[in-house]
């Protein structure tokens, strides 16, 4: 029983490592690489869309954003666009 939670609790750990979330203005959006360039409270990122992004309709030139981000390959890559509320 308790292997079982220290089982459940790792994955928690791991689960909630593998995303993050950030929130900034769109700089610019470079279709043709894939990326789109933040301007944050921590400066300008760089971050990688892919197939699988959704949101990227929000990705325009001074939108306010939040992105959801994880590390892939050493390159941060969304996950999701989304308006900022």
């Amino acid at each position: 029983m308790i292997k079982t939670g220290i089982l459940f609790c790792s994955l928690l750990v791991a689960t909630a490592l593998s995303a993050a979330e950030i929130k900034g203005t769109i700089l610019q959006v470079d279709k043709a690489e894939n990326r789109v360039v933040l301007k944050t409270e921590r400066g300008e990122e760089t971050f990688l869309t892919t197939k699988e992004t959704k949101g990227v309709e929000h990705a325009k030139q001074g939108a306010k954003v939040m992105v959801i981000f994880s590390e892939k390959d050493g390159q941060p890559k969304i996950s999701e666009i989304a308006p900022e509320r």
